[in-house]
């Protein structure tokens, strides 16, 4: 890392280098400060007078700090983001997630190796995979207890790689449902994903576990940038796919985005855990573009798919389960 100030008085600025480091590790990072600073007390008062402006320079290697004069509309964006913790009963986020598993993943197929809501990897045991069971959690964490999300989804992880991936208590997979995240997609999609996979790399543990990323209010990335690991793929991406498989759907680009994101809409916030032998196996199994083209027109197709509409009740029936 190299590290220069400007030479202009009237607006100091940090100049952070990091030639050996990929361009979306460093966007996580400006994702994973600029969290930290809405969550900072100091600077939600109004003692504070200067934010630090995070921006990554054209080179994608190089971010410069700034500071910048707040602003009341800045204040009071900050200070929304705080919310009281809603009181959870771990059953019935359980059975609202195995209803969602039930009918997105099983019934209507959109994961081919999910024939249960309580056991996954099936179709992959010639491949060295076995059939494991899917551990459902529940995390009580809110916003202001990030550390406390952190804890609880390692605490899972752990958990499996001591049961291991076969036999009467084996693990396959993990949904850690958070439900106090459900109304703050940004903060889920950015900096929270931003800290397990900087976390996942840290610990080592990237030939071990891989972590998705799903939401009740989950966007399909626009491809303009690198998202980070653990989401949909873009909606170029899954055009193209689309239109090589699927030529007779005629689907728009809000289509296509909307079928991304339908995949990953869960009753609540959720971290999917899967192990990463077992992510290696399906990705080799399964061709992605073919699977995301047949879940995209079942989800949307024009004829033949579910749509919106139907999609949006079923999701907030399931999310008002009791």
């Amino acid at each position: 890392m190299m590290v220069s100030l400007s030479s202009s008085p009237s607006s100091p600025s940090v100049v952070l280098a990091y030639p050996d480091c990929r361009t979306s590790v460093l966007q996580r990072w400006i994702d994973i400060f600029q969290w930290m600073q809405q969550q900072n007390e100091f600077i939600k008062s109004e003692n504070c007078a200067t934010l630090i402006e995070a921006t990554l320079l054209e080179d994608g290697q190089t971010i410069r700090l700034s500071p910048t004069k707040k602003n009341n509309t800045a204040t009071a964006s900050m200070v929304s983001t705080t919310k009281i913790a809603t009181a959870i009963d771990p059953s019935i986020i359980e059975k609202r997630m195995q209803a969602w598993v039930k009918r997105v993943l099983v019934e209507m197929t959109i994961c081919p190796f999910t024939k249960s809501v309580t056991k996954s990897g099936q179709g992959l045991a010639d491949m060295g995979v076995p059939v494991g069971k899917i551990a459902y959690h529940t995390s009580a964490a809110s916003s202001p207890q990030i550390c406390q999300l952190m804890a609880d989804t390692w605490t899972a992880i752990a958990d499996m790689i001591d049961a291991g991936p076969s036999g009467k208590e084996g693990i396959s997979s993990i949904l850690m449902a958070a439900p106090n995240f459900d109304d703050d997609f940004d903060l889920w999609a950015g900096p929270i994903f931003a800290m397990l996979e900087a976390g996942v790399v840290a610990a080592g543990a990237e030939t071990s576990v891989g972590v998705v990323c799903f939401h009740p209010q989950y966007a399909t990335p626009d491809g303009t940038s690198f998202p980070g690991f653990g989401h949909m793929h873009s909606v170029p991406r899954l055009q193209q796919w689309v239109k090589d498989n699927a030529p007779t759907q005629d689907l728009s680009a809000e289509d296509v985005a909307a079928g991304g994101a339908w995949q990953r809409r869960t009753p609540h916030a959720t971290i999917n855990v899967l192990r990463a032998d077992q992510l290696e196996a399906a990705e080799g199994r399964r061709q992605s573009g073919i699977m995301y083209s047949e879940n995209i027109c079942k989800l949307i197709g024009k004829p033949g798919g579910v749509g919106n509409e139907k999609l949006t009740k079923d999701l907030e029936r399931e999310r008002n389960m009791n």
